[in-house]
């Protein structure tokens, strides 16, 4: 049976200690096109899609024609609000849309557990025990500053502990086991997480 070493952070004393987990197999990334996969529709799930350019019946101006017909020995015209006109309408200009698209849950989950692998792998996975954890600002940034830490998504089940003392920190996201995803995990260069909700979710989803 192999293990993985896990740093576990103190809130109180910034200090960082090393636990040892015990797993079945190597940690390995199955699919990296997955985690591509699902952050490309995280983004375009974030996207407005409000983008939009105003069509000949939308802009302001005469309805009659340039100049007569014939006789002039110009191209025939019809209206001054003609996309070749300075002012006229945008020829294939962008219109409202939804840039969602579905995807399935299972491919989700797993660019999920993938990330998270990554981050194990790259030694960017910090557990906390939100029992001796301080609700305070200061400590929260003191320890993360000891220990060179510029960047963490932290996930705890218990948010209104970290949550006070984290959300004015720059470069912190705080959110529910929940709502863990793939697109914050990249996002964010460690992951800072509860200790039971690691032991209990994480582990059993790496094994």
């Amino acid at each position: 049976m192999k293990s993985i070493n896990i740093p576990e952070i103190n809130f109180s004393n910034q200090e960082i200690i090393k636990r040892d987990y015990k797993i079945n197999n190597q940690i390995e990334v199955k699919s990296p096109k997955n985690m591509a996969y699902v952050i490309r529709w995280q983004l375009a799930r974030k996207r407005s899609g409000s983008a939009k350019t105003k069509s000949m019946n939308e802009i302001s101006g005469t309805t009659a024609k340039p100049y007569k017909q014939k006789g002039t020995g110009r191209a025939r015209q019809g209206s001054k609000r003609s996309v070749q006109f300075v002012g006229g309408r945008t020829c294939h200009g962008p219109m409202p849309r939804d840039f969602d698209f579905s995807i399935p849950k299972k491919i989700a989950m797993l660019a999920t557990i993938d990330a998270i692998k990554s981050k194990i792998i790259n030694n960017q996975v910090i557990t906390f025990d939100i029992e001796i954890s301080v609700n305070k600002t200061s400590f929260v940034s003191k320890a993360l500053a000891k220990n060179k830490i510029k960047s963490a998504l932290i996930v705890t089940d218990r948010g209104g502990v970290l949550a006070q003392s984290g959300r004015n920190l720059e470069n912190i996201k705080i959110i529910d086991p929940t709502a863990i995803n793939a697109l914050d995990l990249i996002n964010f260069e460690h992951l800072i997480i509860d200790k039971s909700t690691f032991e209990t979710k994480i582990m059993g989803a790496i094994k």
